[in-house]
């Protein structure tokens, strides 16, 4: 506890070749943990994929704020993702990187996301009306499905406006095969998208789909009035060197992959909350306190949001303990040293934020639900730190992070301010670590009115 971690002293060890491999088409994640757990900070791993994996915050800040010096997203996995998202912001470098970047940063940043706000508070106030019914019946029902469906609603309004309400079933089965199709490991042969197996036939029929429909979109936007929504931003939107905007296809890559990344991370994070809450009664109770004090009866106001401050602290420590994107890889541009080794040019380095965020040499009690060590004052505080990064670090952080916590702040606190949210003893608790973490049977919950 209270290590720097501006320093690392520690050496790269490299455990027997196909160190307990079988378990990574397990649990990837518990994976990572045992090895660092097993053999340290630093890791030469050897096996059927061979990576360099590291666990120390000075070993992640190097590797993340040097992203396009001396690393970038060349990898295997990455390279898979380019099959589904193209050359958009998730997988895309060097200069196609930047430039999109900076013509799309305007758009995600703290005063322009808070347009944004009546359409969240809207979506989920009208799914907390539809649980007043499941409440009454006390139903048993898979909150991570439902939370699924709340956080790609207010992705598709944010992004179409009301064009995401007619096509929301095809834009839901769309995403959940994309999903499915990045969650595969990166085998030889296979990962190839003209290899013919199931998972690629349905990628393709599921890229044709969502692509058509977001082609309609653009169509439609240019052929009528104004829209106040994303996809209309991007549409006007010109490049400040040239004067010129992005091309259909671009804006197509980047909204699916914004839409299909989002969604899915907040959609788990909200699943790990209400766990949580259910898990530690205290909290829980502390949160309510909270918001009947801040918000009581009356609907949430952006006004209300900074003043939420223990529910924000709820959101980070569960962001800690459940990163919904757990892990995270790069790619050696050149020769590099990294913890006073040298690395060769091609080397994947990889590091699992679920691991990093459970450092016992950085958090006190780490396996703990504790939102107070998040309280500004608190030395623990991490959030500047490298040792928590749910949302990335470096140039590459992720462009959509005030668009999230907003999001997650809006939906905790007004189904907070109306029920409890009860796990089931029917519940089947296990973690599942695929593209995002979340539990892998869902979450069977049932509602009591507050």
């Amino acid at each position: 506890m209270n290590q720097s971690s501006q320093d690392f002293s520690g050496k790269l060890v490299r455990p027997p070749w196909l160190y307990k491999q079988w378990m990574i088409a397990g649990n990837p994640a518990c994976f990572f943990d045992r090895l660092v757990s097993d053999y340290g900070d630093f890791i030469h791993y050897r096996g059927l994929f061979n990576f360099y994996l590291i666990n120390h915050p000075a070993l992640v800040k190097q590797v993340l704020m040097d992203t396009h010096e001396s690393f970038d997203k060349n990898s295997i996995i990455y390279n898979r993702f380019s099959n589904a998202f193209g050359d958009g912001l998730v997988v895309s470098e060097g200069e196609k990187w930047k430039r999109q970047r900076k013509l799309m940063q305007p758009m995600f940043g703290h005063a322009a996301v808070n347009n944004y706000f009546q359409m969240m508070i809207g979506a989920s106030s009208t799914l907390a009306d539809q649980w007043e019914e499941s409440c009454r019946n006390h139903k048993v029902f898979d909150l991570a499905d439902q939370m699924n469906h709340l956080t790609l609603e207010i992705a598709g309004r944010a992004f179409f406006h009301d064009g995401f309400t007619q096509n929301s079933d095809d834009i839901s089965q769309w995403t959940q095969i994309i999903n499915h199709y990045s969650a595969k490991p990166p085998l030889p042969i296979v990962t190839r998208p003209w290899f013919p197996s199931p998972t690629n036939l349905k990628l393709r029929t599921a890229l044709k789909g969502f692509h058509g429909f977001l082609q309609e979109m653009i169509d439609s936007r240019r052929n009528t009035t104004q829209h106040n929504d994303l996809l209309s931003l991007l549409l006007q939107a010109k490049h400040e060197d040239s004067g010129t905007p992005m091309n259909d296809t671009e804006i197509r890559e980047e909204v699916l992959g914004m839409i299909i990344g989002g969604h899915e991370t907040s959609s788990a994070a909200l699943t790990w909350i209400f766990y949580e809450l259910h898990q530690n009664p205290e909290v829980q109770q502390k949160l309510f306190d909270e918001i009947d004090q801040v918000i009581g009866n009356r609907p949430l106001t952006m006004e209300d949001v900074p003043k939420l401050k223990y529910t924000k602290m709820v959101i980070d420590e569960t962001l800690r303990m459940h990163p919904p994107f757990w892990f995270e890889n790069r790619n050696t541009i050149n020769e590099v040293e990294l913890g006073g080794t040298r690395l060769p040019k091609g080397a994947m380095i990889a590091f699992s934020r679920y691991s990093l965020h459970r450092h016992e040499n950085f958090w006190e009690a780490p396996n703990k639900f504790n939102p107070l060590r998040f309280e500004p004052d608190n030395e623990e505080n991490r959030r500047s730190s490298y040792a928590y990064i749910p949302f990335g670090g470096g140039p590459r952080t992720c462009i959509g992070i005030h668009f999230a916590v907003l999001e997650l702040v809006v939906i905790l606190a007004t189904i907070s301010q109306r029920f409890q949210v009860i796990v089931d003893e029917s519940d089947y608790h296990q973690m599942a670590a695929h593209l995002t973490m979340t539990p892998k049977y869902g979450l069977k919950v049932r509602l009591q009115s507050r």
